[in-house]
């Protein structure tokens, strides 16, 4: 995933000038809405057969909350602004936080090595890779497509929790750590595990324990311990339609990609993020260091031909799934899009903009 791409398509996108707002047209049967959306993000959404759910908050306040369904599987259920999805790598993020917590706690150290973190993972480059290496993805430690036969769901399928470590355990690095950056699944699959040893609990019962209910995300958890309400996912297929296909081993993506969650539990996360609610002072200093952040990509923006204003945003996929959540702290504004038919990241990014665009384009 390249996230220097991603920042680089956003900040086109969001320098382009905001275009005439028109009254929506109130004979959409497709969008279920509290507030009618702009007539151009209706016509975003149609064009790219966009289903999923969409808010955007700011200052608090719910500006737009809906649920689209295009393009549906008519034995399936249709989203609604309740449904819940997976949120894939977004998941990285929540992971971040609690690590952070534990070195604001004491119990951990940025600086501390692989082989002190986690004296059973036995590498050779354990005493070379340290906890800031993992959470900025700079350890050199291969992506989970470097695993042979990845893309074979049987293999997947046939891992157990101690086979699949004895296979990121055989993976070579790919540059010296600290040197270079590589999105990694494995940086943060090892990071639960870590939380696992240092928090004096399971990294479920810790993230519950220090987000989930503090925060009231009471419809946010592991795909691998619930999968009611989940949304379908629709693949596009040879025959130009889509097909559902399930999520294999979900497990194997533990602290990496594994959580689900909805629109508003997410309105919530950012706006706790937002309000310094989820990191100290020192925290949120190496969670959003642009030079090195910790599982966010944090940017300026010129948003509607105003001034420079930091965003910062993360985004997830996973089979057919594809999730954004994007904060705007100079006003407060938060926008959550949540997709389950592969509508694409540019695509994802495009309607972010735009709503960027909408709700946050003029002064306040």
């Amino acid at each position: 995933m390249n996230y220097a791409a991603i920042a680089a398509l956003l900040f086109t996108l969001l320098t382009i000038g905001c275009a005439a707002k028109q009254a929506a047209s109130n004979d959409t049967p497709a969008i279920e809405a509290i507030a009618e959306p702009p007539q151009e993000i209706v016509e975003i959404l149609e064009q790219f057969e966009f289903s999923g759910t969409i808010l955007v908050g700011k200052k608090g306040n719910i500006i737009l909350r809906q649920a689209v369904n295009a393009s549906r599987i008519e034995e399936v259920e249709a989203v609604t602004p309740e449904t819940r999805y997976p949120i894939a790598s977004m998941t990285k993020s929540f992971t971040a936080a609690l690590v952070l917590r534990l070195v604001d706690d004491g119990k951990l150290n940025l600086d501390q090595s692989l082989e002190e973190l986690l004296p059973d993972f036995d590498v050779s480059y354990a005493q070379d890779v340290t906890l800031r290496h993992l959470l900025q993805n700079r350890s050199g430690i291969p992506h989970y497509v470097d695993i042979p036969g990845w893309f074979d769901n049987e293999v997947k399928r046939s891992f157990t929790e101690e086979s699949f470590l004895d296979t990121l355990q055989a993976l070579e690095l790919k540059f010296q750590p600290g040197s270079d950056y590589l999105y990694s699944n494995v940086n943060y699959y090892l990071l639960a595990r870590i939380i696992d040893r240092h928090a004096g609990g399971g990294y479920e019962d810790y993230l519950r324990s220090q987000i989930l209910d503090p925060l009231g995300l009471a419809d946010t958890g592991q795909i691998y311990q619930d999968v009611s309400g989940l949304a379908a996912n629709y693949l596009h297929s040879d025959d130009g339609g889509y097909e559902i296909i399930p999520i294999t081993n979900p497990a194997l993506f533990r602290g990496t990609a594994s959580m689900y969650s909805t629109i508003d539990d997410l309105f919530a996360w950012g706006q706790a993020i937002i309000a310094g609610e989820v990191f100290s002072e020192a925290g949120e200093k190496e969670a959003f260091n642009p030079e090195g952040p910790m599982a966010w990509t944090v940017t300026e923006m010129t948003i509607g031909g105003g001034e420079p204003t930091e965003v910062i945003f993360y985004n997830g996929r996973l089979i057919g799934y594809l999730s954004l959540i994007l904060l705007i702290p100079e006003q407060d504004g938060v926008i959550v899009v949540l997709n389950n038919n592969t509508v694409g990241y540019e695509n994802l990014l495009t309607i972010a903009s735009r709503l960027s665009e909408e709700c946050f384009g003029e002064p306040t």
